[in-house]
């Protein structure tokens, strides 16, 4: 007692601020979560439909599949869907939709040049693999470095986005490509599937403007 009175002055202390966080505080949170996850959903769901046609039926159902991977994994090993875990969940969304978008733009390009359907589709897979593969390696390694050093909430957004990786990194790149000759195999798809196309060829000497780029990054 003495040692906590000794230097001590004589101040009052005046409430600033007050916060309660309650049940209410989580079913609002998941509300919130839901919500995000479904919009974004919808809003993916409905581009990649209108953009790239049967590709994007093709995407769409890998999307809605891995979003079931996440979640069965979650409820598997037990693991609590926390508020960044739902984020986690949402930038898995974005980035299994990219490593579509990629494939489907490489095999666009092997249409112009000519190739038939099925040559087109093996090359585009082929020249798409490894980007993906980099693209999503160097985020895993971010996901295990934030589940092993992070706190709870970190650990909570670290759990599903690994998941989401390796959920987005299956789908994308085995289970599309497994509907896609399952349909050419059928004869759903005879000739060069349609996708939309916003910029055409682009005239820009990109690689003369590395150095910049690369420095402002």
């Amino acid at each position: 007692v003495n040692i906590l009175r000794g230097g001590s002055l004589p101040a009052k202390p005046i409430l600033i601020s007050e916060s309660r966080v309650g049940a209410a505080f989580g079913a609002e949170a998941i509300k919130h979560g839901v919500t995000a996850v479904a919009s974004a959903m919808i809003a993916i769901l409905v581009f990649m439909l209108v953009y790239y046609m049967v590709g994007g039926v093709v995407a769409n159902i890998a999307l809605v599949l891995n979003i079931i991977l996440i979640l069965a994994y979650v409820l598997t090993f037990r693991q609590t869907l926390t508020f960044p875990g739902i984020a986690g969940v949402l930038l898995t969304i974005g980035m299994a939709v990219d490593a579509n978008i990629l494939i489907f733009e490489r095999v666009r390009e092997e249409f112009l040049k000519g190739k038939s359907l099925t040559a087109a589709l093996g090359a585009g897979y082929q020249r798409a693999f490894w980007v993906i593969f980099d693209s999503n390696l160097t985020t895993l390694i971010t996901g295990m470095v934030l589940f092993r050093f992070g706190s709870g909430p970190v650990k909570g957004f670290a759990v599903t986005l690994i998941a989401g990786i390796i959920a987005s990194f299956f789908t994308a790149v085995f289970v599309t490509r497994l509907i896609l000759s399952f349909m050419i195999n059928r004869g759903w798809v005879k000739d060069r599937f349609p996708m939309l196309r916003v910029i055409g060829v682009p005239r820009v000497d990109f690689q003369a403007y590395r150095k910049p780029f690369l420095a402002v990054s």
